[in-house]
């Protein structure tokens, strides 16, 4: 092993985190999204998706998983994320 590996589990972790404190700082009452609380849901989902696609690639080992589950894993984040975002926005 060269390294690569935990170096890429620790970005990933590092960006999970900034993630987590923008959704965090998005759902307080800012005054930049006060007004706008239905684009800051939006941005909340979609952060969170985000998160649950990066969090099912490198931490379920997802990335060398076959081919036809990683497109089924990644139909699913997909379609529920768009769901959530419709319920939100309807």
């Amino acid at each position: 092993m060269n390294g690569a590996l935990p170096r890429r589990v620790t970005m990933v972790f590092a960006g999970l985190i900034i993630a987590t404190c923008i959704t965090w700082w998005l759902g307080s009452e800012s005054k930049l999204t006060g007004p706008a609380l239905g684009m800051a849901a939006t941005l909340t989902i979609l952060i969170a998706f985000t998160k649950v696609y990066f969090i099912g690639r490198d931490f379920m080992e997802l990335r060398c998983a076959p081919s036809g589950l990683r497109a089924a894993f990644n139909v699913w984040v997909g379609a529920v994320a768009v769901a959530a975002i419709a319920l939100v926005v309807i």
